[in-house]
Parts: structure tokens; sequence; C-alpha cells
């Protein structure tokens, strides 16, 4: 039982080893994804003054493109950051950054042409789409059953081999090391991933509808919800999708309207404690602030160093007796 556990390890390790490179650094940068969003470019701060209406805003964005058709609005935190409009035109998106003060136009970039959202669809899907976030969720369920059979294979020896340096082993005590060492996060990055990927690929997809009436339809909604501030509209097979967040942070309420009457169709709160922000936020890392977050970038560069090193100990040739 043990040498067939053994040899599946091996040939499992090898077959993905590649594939858990990829989403291992992948993963990494993505913890920092903010940082480095700003740190790429990100837009300039806007004017000081109250913010314009909604739908001059959305107006001003749609003037970059004509024939585009606006379908989300989302407003950010801060008061120096600019209002983002996605603007739909084709099969093409762009998002379009309004100072929401003076309505001028700060920034205008193609997602599909960001550097991290293709190291984002990289690492949830390679690419790919549903199918690939399938694969993905797959490969996250190998890596917990690599990690476990790992540890049922050497982690009795760690102890013992520890104390015993040779030269010709370096790779394999290596790899035996940082396997157990980091089986606990592993375990968890890999189960949270395969969650997200899975339940991400069964998700029903909706057709983008056309923002209209934004500020009629906002003020409905926070009439609906006083005690919520708007952080994105999107409209949606002819509804409108109003995200506020609540005054104490502890997450969000959706209010849906119909587009056309303005009738509330739903109010549904969604709590920051909620098992599927708990899942997120155990697979990003985003839990106990800085500390956590470098710690699952160290983890992802881990992930990749156990494919590296697992690689060299397999092909090392064995030393003769």
């Amino acid at each position: 039982m043990r040498r067939l556990t053994a040899r599946a390890h091996l040939w499992g390790g090898l077959l993905l080893g590649p594939l858990v490179v990829v989403l291992g650094l992948s993963g990494a940068a993505l913890v920092f994804r903010a940082e480095l969003d700003d740190a790429l470019g990100g837009p300039p701060p806007v004017s000081a003054g109250p913010p314009r209406a909604l739908d001059a805003i959305v107006a001003t964005a749609l003037l970059t493109e004509p024939a585009g058709a606006a379908t989300a609005l989302r407003i950010p935190e801060r008061a120096d950051r600019p209002y983002r409009v996605e603007v739909v035109v084709g099969t093409r998106r762009v998002d379009v950054a309004v100072d929401p003060v003076t309505l001028h136009v700060v920034d205008s970039r193609s997602p599909e042409r960001s550097v991290l959202a293709a190291v984002r669809s990289l690492h949830a899907g390679f690419h790919a789409g549903r199918p690939g976030a399938i694969a993905v969720g797959l490969i996250g369920l190998a890596v917990v059953v690599e990690s476990v059979t790992g540890l049922w294979l050497y982690g009795p020896r760690l102890r013992r081999r520890a104390r015993v340096a040779r030269p010709r082993g370096r790779s394999r005590g290596l790899h035996r090391v940082v396997g157990g060492a980091s089986l606990a996060i592993s375990l968890v990055v890999g189960l949270s991933g395969v969650t997200l990927a899975l339940a991400g690929a069964a998700a029903p997809t909706s057709a983008p509808g056309r923002l209209e009436r934004v500020d009629t339809l906002a003020a409905r909604a926070r009439a609906a919800v006083p005690d919520g501030a708007i952080v994105a509209l999107t409209a949606v097979d002819g509804r409108l999708r109003v995200d506020m967040r609540l005054a104490d942070r502890r997450g969000l309420t959706t209010v849906l309207l119909e587009r056309d009457s303005g009738r509330i169709v739903a109010v549904q709160s969604s709590r920051s404690d909620g098992a599927w922000d708990v899942v997120r936020r155990l697979h990003y890392g985003d839990f106990a602030g800085w500390l956590s977050r470098a710690l699952y970038a160290f983890a992802g560069i881990v992930l990749a160093v156990l494919s590296i090193t697992g690689y060299l100990v397999a092909t090392r040739p064995r030393a003769s007796p």
C-alpha cells in the first residue's frame, strides 16, 4: 500500500508540477492585487467636492465609447478615487474612470489588456472560462491529496533525517521539510480554492443590461436601506442590482429593482461572517491584515518550491549502494 501511494504521489507531482507552479506564483501575486494595481498605474486622485448626479457620470463615460452600453457603475469607498463605469462595446469591455466632481474622464482601459486581469484569469481558470475553472478546482483537490499522502509517506522521517545532512539528499530533504511545514496552509488554500472554483463554474450566467434612470433607482434603493452606502450598480436581465455597504461595515445588502418600473423585487443581506465570505477570506488570506496576506503570498511561493524540488527528487539518479 505504501509503495503504491508513493508511486501515485510521485507521478501526481510530476504531472501537476507545472500547473501548480503557475497557480502558486499567480496566487502569490494576487494576494497584493490592490497594491500592485496602484503601482502599475492607477488613476490619479479626483477633485474635492460633492459628486455630480450618477446619470451624468454614466453619460460622461459613454462619451469615450459612443457605441457602447454602460452596464455597471462602481463607487469607491475613498472620496479621492474616481467612479468606474463598465462599458460594453460588442464583445469588448472598457472600464472608464470618471472624476465625479468635474465630470472629466481620468482613465480608460480594457481589463483584458491589464496585467493583473490576465494573472487573475490565469489563476481562476487558465484563460479557459468555465472548463478552466473546473480544471483549477480539480487541481486544487489534487494538491490536497498530494499534501496528505506526502505527510503520510514521509512525515515520520522528517525528525530523524533532519539531523543527517547528505549532499545528494538536499533536494529531497528540502522537499519534505517545506511540505511538512506548509501542510496546514496548503490544505486551507487547496480546499477553499476547490470550493470557490467549482462554485464559480456552477454559477448561472446572466445577460448584461444597460444602466438607465440610475439616480431614480438609486434613490429608491437608499430609501429601502437608509443606513447603507452604495458601492455598485449593475444592470442585469432588465433589472438593476444595487449593492450597498452597511454602516457597521459587516457585509453588503443587495437591492434588486425593476429597471423600467422601479419596483423593488428583493432586498438581500450578505453578512461578512457568512459561509461564502469566510471561504473567500480563507483563500485570499484576507483575515489578519498584512500578516496573513504575507503568509499566503509565501505559501504560493512554497507551492512552486515543492513542485520544483519534487521534480529534482524524481529525476535525480539514485546512488548505487
